[in-house]
C-alpha cells in the first residue's frame, strides 16, 4: 500500500495561510524554474500519485468549480460531506466523507507513489491523530505571518519524528521527517 506523506508550507510561527485564508506567499519557491526549490517541488510531483485536501482547498462550497490546472495529474481526493454535483474541468477530483475514507482511497490509486495529504490543516491534523502519516514534509518559510490557520492547534501534538533531510534554499527551508509511530504521552 502506498505511503502516505503530509507536505505543507508553513509559515515560521505555524501558519498555513494569512488572516481570513489570505494567501501570504508560502508557495511562492513552488514556481522556482531552477535550483534547489524547483528540485523539491519537481520530485514532489513525480512521487505523488494521488492527492488529500480539505474542501476549503477545493473550494468553497458556493462555487466549488475545482481548479482549472496543477502540475499533478492524478487523482485528489476531496473530504466533504457535501460534493458538488458535478465538477467541470480537467483535473479528477473524487470526494469521501472523511479523513480516513480519502486517505484509503488515495493510497490505493497511488500505486507505487505517494498518498500525500495536500492542503487543509484540519484534514492534516485528522490524518496524523488517526496515526495515518507515515512521513511529514515541511517547507518553512522565513515569515511571520501573525494570524491565520495554525497547522498544530493546542493539543495536537505528542508525535516523533525523525529528520531525514533539510534541503536549505532561497527564501525556503525544505524539512522531510519520518513519523516513527504512536503518539508520545504529553509530559504535564
Amino acid at each position: 500500500m502506498a505511503k502516505v506523506l503530509l507536505d505543507m508550507a508553513v509559515s515560521l510561527d505555524g501558519f498555513v495561510d494569512g488572516k481570513g485564508g489570505a494567501d501570504v506567499g508560502l508557495y511562492d519557491w513552488y514556481a522556482a524554474t531552477s535550483g534547489p526549490n524547483h528540485s523539491v517541488a519537481e520530485e514532489l510531483v513525480e512521487t505523488t500519485g494521488a492527492i488529500v485536501v480539505g474542501r476549503g482547498v477545493f473550494g468553497r462550497e458556493d462555487d466549488a468549480t475545482g481548479w482549472e490546472e496543477t502540475p499533478y495529474d492524478v487523482p485528489h481526493f476531496v473530504v466533504t460531506h457535501r460534493p458538488p454535483p458535478r465538477v467541470p474541468g480537467p483535473v479528477d477530483f473524487r470526494f469521501a466523507g472523511s479523513v480516513r475514507e480519502a486517505i484509503e482511497a488515495a493510497q490505493e490509486a497511488a500505486g507505487d507513489r505517494y498518498a500525500t495529504v495536500g492542503g487543509g490543516a484540519d484534514v492534516a491534523r485528522q490524518a496524523l491523530e488517526l496515526g495515518l502519516v507515515d512521513e511529514v514534509q515541511l517547507h518553512l518559510v522565513p515569515i511571520i505571518v501573525g494570524a491565520g490557520t495554525p497547522l498544530f492547534a493546542h493539543g495536537s501534538g505528542g508525535w516523533r519524528l525523525t529528520p531525514i533531510r533539510v534541503v536549505e534554499a532561497p527564501d525556503v527551508t525544505h524539512l522531510r521527517y519520518r513519523v516513527d509511530g504512536p503518539r508520545v504521552a504529553s509530559e504535564g
